[in-house]
């Protein structure tokens, strides 16, 4: 897996088809000073759009006023100060679903107030984090706020479900860490890709630059090896097998089976002594399974 020089540093990486729709809808809509919702998992980038977003409409970050509901904080001074200023305002929301039920008035207010003013050129943007949504989604104050503004919302797909992509943002973050860390490092064996491919990423981009960047700050010379990671730095691998209801024994037989392969860094013999078949079971598993990439 060769790193292709000439990449920008922080690249809109955007080649999906879906993907690429959600990103002109998105330059389209700031043309204008609709409301922005952006709605996803855990480093699947919202804060990176809405920077790009500040980008485009030339909005200084110095000049944003942030809510971050998550802290305490002076919400109401604050706000006072928005509704006082003669300015262009742009607002950031997040964690609305930690706001308080005196807080969550005052913003209704505001917002009520504000929408409907010809005058008013508020720029406001709402980062929703997945979880809330069930917040939202019921009968309660979060949920009416929520209501009002839902049509403006953008939903980030996560990194399994942009897979294809995958090779942009290893070369993107390994160029990122090579600059950051003062390397040189040009390509990965492609087994990193297998396993990168089937590997769950909880926090998405933001947990698979930080593994580039670790692969990077303990690589010596110009190409990542397989072989030299050491085992234990795929362990949490391991733990990504979640027992559900109504998931066949053969479904399990095969994450059991992936899991032990990618922790011995597809050793077949190591592999089989872990699971505790012979080694001619394992391959017929492999074939059966459609898992012969890993080995």
């Amino acid at each position: 897996m060769s790193l292709k020089k000439g990449k920008s540093i922080s690249e809109w990486i955007t080649k999906g088809s879906d993907i690429e729709k959600i990103k002109n809808q998105w330059l389209e809509i700031n043309n204008s000073s609709l409301p922005i919702l952006i709605v996803g998992e855990r480093g699947v980038g919202k804060s990176f759009w809405i920077q790009k977003s500040l980008e485009k409409r030339n909005i200084s970050e110095s000049t944003v006023i942030h809510f971050d509901f998550s802290y305490p904080s002076s919400f109401q001074e604050k706000l006072e100060k928005i509704k006082s200023s003669k300015q262009n305002q742009t607002v950031i929301l997040n964690w609305i679903s930690h706001a308080k039920h005196e807080e969550m008035i005052l913003l209704q207010q505001w917002w009520k107030s504000e929408k409907y003013n010809e005058k008013s050129k508020i720029y406001l943007y709402w980062e929703i984090h997945l979880e809330e949504l069930e917040v939202f989604n019921q009968r309660n104050q979060y949920g009416d706020f929520y209501d009002q503004l839902k049509s403006f919302r953008f939903e980030l797909p996560n990194l399994k479900k942009r897979i294809s992509e995958l090779p942009l943002f290893v070369h993107e973050f390994l160029e990122e860490a090579n600059q950051s860390l003062n390397k040189k490092i040009n390509s990965l064996d492609e087994d990193f890709y297998t396993f990168l491919k089937n590997k769950t990423f909880i926090r998405n981009y933001t947990e698979l630059k930080d593994m580039i960047y670790a692969l990077v700050g303990f690589t010596s010379g110009k190409q990542i090896h397989w072989k030299q990671i050491p085992s234990h730095f795929f362990e949490n691998s391991l733990s990504e097998l979640n027992i559900q209801p109504g998931i066949s024994l053969e479904q399990y037989e095969k994450e059991i089976i992936k899991a032990n392969l990618i922790y011995t860094k597809g050793n077949r013999e190591k592999a089989a002594k872990l699971l505790g078949i012979s080694e001619r079971n394992l391959y017929r598993k492999l074939h059966e399974f459609h898992l012969e990439d890993l080995s």
